[in-house]
């Protein structure tokens, strides 16, 4: 199936990285990121949320180019914007539980 840019969101990484400044792309407050997210946490975070959700690893974020961090599309179900906070809240509750990289 072709997707269209009107039927999912794209997440990136960065946007939830407690190490990026929000002019590198994290789009969450610092108290609400996590250091080094990756692609399957935030993959395992918003399956957790019910929604229809696939993964790129080949792909980068503009801003950082030569990091293949890769994305993860999601069902458009909710505004990017409440999709972030909701898969941001998962990450934090789910860090205690992380593997340190």
């Amino acid at each position: 199936m072709v997707r269209t840019r009107s039927d999912h969101i794209v997440l990136w990484p960065t946007y939830f990285d407690s190490r990026k400044s929000r002019a590198e792309g994290r789009r969450v407050s610092k108290k609400a990121s996590i250091e080094k997210p990756t692609v399957e946490e935030i993959y395992k975070a918003t399956k957790s949320l019910g929604l229809e959700v696939t993964i790129q690893g080949d792909k980068s974020h503009p801003n950082n180019w030569w990091e293949k961090e890769g994305i993860v599309r999601v069902e458009k179900a909710m505004s990017k914007t409440q999709l972030i906070s909701k898969v941001a809240a998962k990450l934090k509750e789910n860090e205690q539980t992380r593997v340190p990289k």
